[in-house]
Order: C-alpha cells, then sequence, then structure tokens
C-alpha cells in the first residue's frame, strides 16, 4: 500500500475511533511589527501516525520553522490523553511579513521542509497586505480538508465540544474586521467557531488596522516641525528688522 494511500486509512480509523479535532491560536502584535503566538491543536492519536509519528512530526515542525529567518519556535510539546493528541507551541516573529511569508511557504511547499497536509490544512491560507496606511489581514481555513481531503466526515457526536478559536491582540485598534467578539477598545479580537459549524463551510478571519508609526518616527517629526517653526521664526524677525 502506498505510504499516502496508508496515511488515509489511519486518519479514516481515528476518526472511527472517537477523538476529533480542535484548535486555538492566539497571537500577540507589537508596533514594531514583531509579536508572539501561542498554539494549540487537538487531534486523534491515530492521526500523529498518519504524519510520520511524533519524532518525525516534532522535527519536521520545527526545520519548518526554521526556514524563515526571523521566525523561532521556542518550544513544542506534545501530549496524549487516550485517544486524544495536544500539540503546544510557542513561537516569536520580528515581522507579522516573514510569519506570512512562512504560512504562504506552508501552502506552496516552497520551504523544502514540507509540512503533513493536515497541519497545512489546519494553518489554513494567509494574505497580508499594505493597504494604503492600513494593514489588510486576511486568512481562510477550511476544516473539511484536514478530514482526508474532504473524503471523510466526522459525526456529529464525535465533533462535539471541539472548537476553533483565534484571538488577535493589536497594537492599534482594527478599523473593521469579522471577529465575533471585539475588546479592549477594538485592540483584541475573537473568533470562535464550533467544529460543526466550521465543517459547514471554510472559517474566515479577517481585520484592518493602521499601520503602527514608530516612536522614533514621531520624535523624528517632532524635531522637524519644531526646526522648521522656529527656522520660521527667525525669517520673520529678520524681515521685520529690514523693514524697519
Amino acid at each position: 500500500m502506498k505510504p499516502i494511500a496508508l496515511r488515509i486509512c489511519l486518519f479514516v480509523v481515528s476518526l472511527l475511533l472517537g477523538a476529533c479535532l480542535g484548535g486555538r491560536e492566539e497571537f500577540w502584535f507589537e508596533r514594531d511589527g514583531s509579536g508572539r503566538l501561542q498554539a494549540e491543536y487537538r487531534m486523534p492519536v491515530f492521526a500523529i501516525a498518519s504524519m510520520g509519528g511524533e519524532e518525525k512530526l516534532r522535527k519536521t515542525i520545527v526545520d519548518f520553522f526554521a526556514t524563515e529567518p526571523g521566525v523561532v519556535m521556542e518550544t513544542f510539546v506534545m501530549e496524549k490523553t487516550g485517544a486524544e493528541a495536544r500539540l503546544r507551541l510557542h513561537a516569536t516573529f520580528d515581522s507579522v511579513l516573514q510569519l506570512s511569508r512562512l504560512m504562504e511557504k506552508s501552502a506552496s511547499q516552497e520551504s523544502g521542509t514540507p509540512l503533513p497536509e493536515p497541519m497545512v490544512k489546519l494553518l489554513g491560507e494567509i494574505q497580508v497586505a499594505r493597504s494604503g496606511m492600513d494593514l489588510d489581514f486576511q486568512r481562510k481555513i477550511d476544516p473539511r480538508e484536514v478530514f482526508a481531503g474532504g473524503l471523510v466526515t466526522p459525526t456529529t457526536s464525535q465533533m462535539r465540544g471541539y472548537q476553533l478559536e483565534y484571538i488577535m491582540h493589536l497594537p492599534m485598534a482594527a478599523k473593521q474586521s469579522n471577529a465575533h467578539q471585539v475588546s479592549d477598545s477594538g485592540h483584541t479580537l475573537l473568533w470562535r467557531y464550533e467544529l460543526a459549524e466550521a465543517m459547514k463551510s471554510p472559517v474566515q478571519t479577517n481585520f484592518l488596522t493602521p499601520i503602527p508609526i514608530p516612536l522614533w518616527s514621531w520624535l523624528l517629526f517632532s524635531l522637524l516641525l519644531i526646526g522648521s517653526i522656529w527656522l520660521l521664526g527667525r525669517w520673520l524677525m529678520a524681515r521685520n528688522r529690514t523693514r524697519g
């Protein structure tokens, strides 16, 4: 049996054993574009086997993060409880654009260290673009593709209690978003989808937020403004003396 067929069979078996899929991701973005990520994913133990086993999956994920300079995997923990496995990771990044490029690599498999297909689908498609003085963030995740490319659908009872949750902490208040909950005066956005709901149509998260201007830029602008006012004052005084 070909490896891909074996992996699909193992994933199908994992669904029949009752464990399902869940995830929680939380991002913190700083004014300079850097930030950190904490994530936890719940999946069947057999799904780990379908992705090459615990040690191989751990190495693949660590190596994948290492392909993008500026994105650092700080910790990666995998725990098993009965038929369910939990993957927890903590990463930091120097720029949201670097993080975006890393996610794009996962979808295009350009990194040279490709992630297993279920992990690629779990990360989804991320696009970060500049729109004038704003940052436009778009993400789409289709959990149906995680389940053997959409060939298998877990039952309602299997999906009960499983959610997909995404939280964004922004340095500047979002101008607009499709978040389910907005707090901290627009700086914190939360999306929460029941897995059964997410299986009906792809999960989409998006927001538009002003691009933070670094403190040094404000200081430089203030100095230039003060200097311009001082020069203008000197010029007016000199002109008045000349007229006098």
